[in-house]
């Protein structure tokens, strides 16, 4: 029963750490090292500390026994929508990992540095005093305090994808600028899909001129208000304005919501090449930013992320214009 005391202390202290974060937010940022990289490591720690005092563990048993801790706390925040599944999903590779270290840390601590001359009753583990004990519980909330948001740093990103389609220039602006309501024949299932991101449901444009205004609406109420600063018949450049406050919290996890200060999608630009053999390239790139402590990992799941976004779009734009030509042609 001690392996499943450890694993369930570790797990409520998971938890605990999670809703003092979240209810005090102003001050102790889930977005931040105090919180995703000491907090998962104190995690691990607890988890093997906690295990039988005469019980050995093994280096791969303590690192890899906190990811069961780690996956726990992911099911229960999902189940009671403490977290979303996208923000999980995207986080847990490097939480686990970090909780991992932390076991790694506690078998190391937890051995006395002594020859084993009785393995039947030699005593695995030493004990902790109670100051150590409680600065190693409140060192997430220590170091969230003192962090603020010093750690956060913006890095803008630009994703850009291309195809190349079996119709004209005229084809394909015709079918960027009469998207309209996308039909579920239409939507594919996708790694942003999977993830967890709202779907693409309708695109409606007034005008294509400079001054036009776009409306792109998603699933789960997510929308954005784009509006056409320049336009030549080879390049369409949108502005992009997301106002989170209008947003359902359901769409998104609130550290990572569309135009909060974590993240934010700023332009998108559209660029159309004629190929002269019947075909033409149809270019998507995306401008946006992510403001994180560590967007070494955020930038790699956001380029993947916004990827496979830009990729669905040019696809359903194919699809449009091939049979806007068909059409012509016939």
């Amino acid at each position: 029963m001690r392996p499943i005391f450890a694993i369930s202390f570790a797990v409520l202290y998971g938890l605990t750490l999670r809703l003092f974060f979240g209810f005090i937010g102003d001050l102790l940022g889930i977005m931040s090292l105090a919180f995703l990289v000491i907090g998962p490591f104190v995690i691990g720690f607890l988890t093997v500390i906690l295990m039988p005092k005469k019980r050995s563990l093994s280096g791969s048993a303590a690192f890899f026994t906190p990811w069961l801790t780690s996956l726990v706390v992911l099911i229960i925040t999902i189940i009671t929508n403490m977290e979303g599944t996208i923000c999980w999903v995207m986080i847990y590779p490097l939480f686990a990992i970090l909780a991992g270290l932390g076991g790694l840390f506690a078998n190391k601590f937890r051995k006395k540095r002594i020859e084993v001359t009785d393995p039947e009753n030699y005593d695995y583990w030493t004990k902790p005093d109670k100051m150590t004990a409680s600065l190693l519980l409140l060192a997430p909330v220590l170091l969230g305090a003192l962090e603020g948001e010093r750690t956060l740093s913006r890095k803008d990103m630009v994703i850009s994808k291309e195809i190349v389609v079996a119709a004209t220039p005229a084809a394909v602006w015709k079918a960027l600028a009469n998207i309209n309501t996308i039909q579920p024949t239409e939507k594919h299932l996708s790694f942003s899909s999977l993830l967890g991101f709202p779907k693409h449901i309708s695109t409606t444009l007034d005008t294509l001129s400079v001054g036009g205004k776009r409306m792109a609406r998603y699933e789960k109420g997510l929308y954005f208000e784009e509006s056409i600063s320049s336009f030549n018949g080879q390049l369409l450049v949108l502005n992009i304005k997301t106002d989170p406050a209008n947003i359902p919290p359901t769409v998104m996890d609130e550290h990572i919501l569309i135009g909060g200060k974590h993240v934010d999608i700023l332009q998108d630009v559209y660029r159309v090449q004629d190929l002269h053999d019947g075909t033409c390239r149809i270019g998507l790139s995306s401008h946006f930013f992510i403001n994180t402590p560590f967007n070494w990992y955020a930038g790699v799941w956001a380029n993947w992320l916004m990827s496979d976004i830009l990729n669905e779009e040019l696809q359903l734009v194919k699809a449009r214009a091939t049979i806007k030509e068909n059409k012509r042609i016939k």
